[in-house]
């Protein structure tokens, strides 16, 4: 609340624990000036923060902002909706041309990570037996990677799922692999998407 009393718009209020900036006034760091806060220390602000044109907002190693829970970050008043860890996801497909013939296809990490997810979806019914993906990195099996495309029943665009649960971390520039055991019959292309968490 205003205090009306005060005839200046700077002031400390009584007991010296508080300084006001009322309604007309400003706090100005000139060139060479700066506002320390200590570790352990805290700026909180209700209005709004302006970087002038020209002007930047560093954050040094080992510094962070946080946005709490509802609070949101916005480009050009658009808000960001994403959570943290969808923004550290990224994902990339490998193209197999044939599932029902035993071969390898592969992909490259752009990113060290951790593969989260691994989809496939073919573009044709397989008959016959069903064909068993199983996706690999340095030629360990990823653990809980595996997807089974089931023949009954199958038809273009069915999509099928798995979630790695180990032996699936990832360095820069590694190459994943996608195997298939060729157990089913017709010449079925498959891609296979596979989402990876930045590290």
């Amino acid at each position: 609340m205003v205090d009306d009393t005060r005839v200046t718009p700077i002031y400390t209020e009584n007991g010296g624990a508080r300084q006001v900036i009322a309604s007309g006034g400003s706090l100005d760091v000139e060139s060479g000036g700066t506002i320390e806060i200590e570790s352990g220390g805290t700026f909180n602000t209700k209005g709004r923060q302006t970087v002038a044109s020209g002007a930047s907002l560093d954050v040094e190693s080992g510094g962070e902002i946080d946005i709490e829970s509802g609070g949101s970050l916005k480009i050009a008043g658009t808000a960001i909706t994403a959570t943290a860890a969808e923004l550290n996801e990224y994902s990339i497909n490998i193209y197999m041309a044939d599932v029902s013939t035993a071969d390898s296809a592969w992909g490259v990490a752009q990113h060290a990570g951790t593969i989260t997810k691994i989809e496939s979806v073919i573009d044709g019914a397989i008959t016959t037996a069903d064909a068993v993906i199983t996706p690999q990195i340095a030629t360990v099996n990823i653990t809980d990677g595996g997807i089974t495309i089931a023949n009954a029943g199958s038809a273009a665009g069915d999509v099928d799922s798995s979630t790695p649960s180990a032996a699936n971390v990832v360095t820069a520039g590694q190459a994943i692999e996608i195997a298939t055991d060729g157990a089913s019959t017709n010449t079925v292309a498959a891609n296979f998407t596979i989402t990876i968490s930045r590290t």
